[in-house]
C-alpha cells in the first residue's frame, strides 16, 4: 500500500514553470524553451510569435510560458517586414 501511495503522489507531482529556461540558439534565431534537463520542449520565433511544442507539457504550463515568451520576445514584426 505504501508503494501505491508514492506512485500516486509522483503522479500528482507537476514542474512548474519556474523550471523552464529559455536560450537563443543563434543571434536572430529560435528561442529555445528547455527543461531543467536541458530538453527541447519548444522553440519560439520572435518573427511569427508561434510557439512549435516538441514534447508534452500541462496546458497550464504551456499558457504561461507563451505569455512569458510574448512579454520578454515580443512579436519584431517591423524587422520582418524589412527582410
Amino acid at each position: 500500500m505504501r508503494h501505491l501511495l508514492s506512485w500516486w503522489v509522483m503522479q500528482k507531482h507537476h514542474t512548474a514553470p519556474s523550471s523552464y529556461h529559455f536560450k537563443r540558439g543563434k543571434p536572430d534565431g529560435l528561442i529555445l524553451v528547455l527543461n531543467e534537463g536541458s530538453y527541447v520542449m519548444a522553440e519560439y520565433s520572435e518573427r511569427t510569435g508561434e510557439v512549435k511544442w516538441q514534447r508534452v507539457v500541462l496546458a497550464t504550463q504551456k499558457e504561461k510560458i507563451e505569455r512569458w515568451l510574448g512579454e520578454h520576445y515580443p512579436v519584431q514584426r517591423a524587422a520582418a517586414a524589412r527582410t
